[in-house]
């Protein structure tokens, strides 16, 4: 019976040391963000509808042109975080190639939610000629822990079977939990290096799946990965390019073509906090106008 005591006694202690160290998580986050935050988030699956709702997104510009579209894919970097429309890639682009534009860059997303848009969405009519996805270094990341603490929807991930994506059920009781989100961005970056070769493979397997699907729904598109790592971290290497490479999938990185240009404060967005910094109108207009050229846009 004193065992049994002393064993209740603990459990209760645990539960109270996990319930003090989410309400620190809690008040963190709430200082991160600057904001009053909810603390129990209802969340909600991931389906066409409450992803493009959650990830806000552009609307299709240029649609007056008859030359063949171009898709865009990718976080808040490719929907142009504190840009207005006329200053966004996909605007730019728009106007500088005289064709439609459709851009499905959603912030805090990554290459999961854009495998997802692309199998599932409706296809674009008529059929794009490009389909370019904008990635970062993060989006590694973004593969096993959510972008931000408030995100509302609950994770989407996916696990491998057989070499193929399988989509996880999601919402779990985890998901709303700060203290939990923590503990895996901490588990994310204390194991980064031990497993890199493992996280690049997952990433590569969505990258060639989104090729393979683009092939499937847009035969004649030519998806082409825009990496727009403006020197922070950046865990895309010359050897991990030339693996996707091998695979079929167009490469450009933005670093290499600018010699490092786009790091330069006049590049970035001022109203970005983050370390990343995001691009301003002035980036995306070198961009536009290089990415033109190469692809005779």
């Amino acid at each position: 019976m004193k065992k049994l005591g002393i064993i209740i006694v603990n459990l209760i202690l645990l539960i109270l040391v996990f319930i003090g160290a989410e309400y620190f998580s809690y008040l963190d986050a709430n200082k991160f963000y600057e904001q009053k935050i909810p603390y129990f988030r209802h969340k909600t699956d991931t389906t066409i509808e409450t992803l493009k709702n959650d990830g806000n997104m552009r609307k299709p510009c240029g649609l007056e042109y008859k030359k063949k579209p171009i898709l865009i894919y990718g976080c808040s970097v490719a929907y142009g975080f504190a840009l207005s429309a006329e200053e966004s890639f996909g605007n730019q682009l728009s106007e500088f190639t005289k064709r439609p534009v459709h851009n499905f860059g959603m912030s805090a997303k990554g290459l999961q939610h854009a495998y997802f848009l692309i199998k599932n969405d409706e296809k674009i009519s008529p059929e794009p000629e490009y389909v370019f996805y904008v990635f970062i270094n993060d989006h590694f990341r973004r593969m096993y822990v959510d972008c931000n603490k408030i995100d509302t929807l609950n994770y989407l991930t996916y696990r491998v079977k057989n070499g193929t994506l399988v989509e996880n059920r999601q919402g779990t009781l985890a998901d709303k939990s700060y203290l939990v989100s923590n503990f895996k961005n901490m588990t994310y970056y204390g194991l980064k290096n031990i497993f890199k070769d493992q996280i690049f493979d997952f990433a590569k397997l969505y990258i060639v799946s989104m090729k393979n699907e683009i092939k499937t729904k847009y035969p004649h598109a030519k998806f082409v990965l825009i990496d727009y790592d403006n020197g922070y971290f950046s865990e895309l290497t010359p050897e991990r390019i030339v693996q996707l490479k091998k695979e079929g999938i167009d490469v450009v990185v933005l670093n290499d073509e600018f010699q490092d240009k786009l790091k330069l404060d006049s590049y970035k967005n001022p109203v970005s906090k983050d370390i990343f910094r995001h691009p301003n109108g002035k980036a995306w207009e070198l961009v536009v106008k290089y990415l033109s050229e190469k692809y005779n846009l």
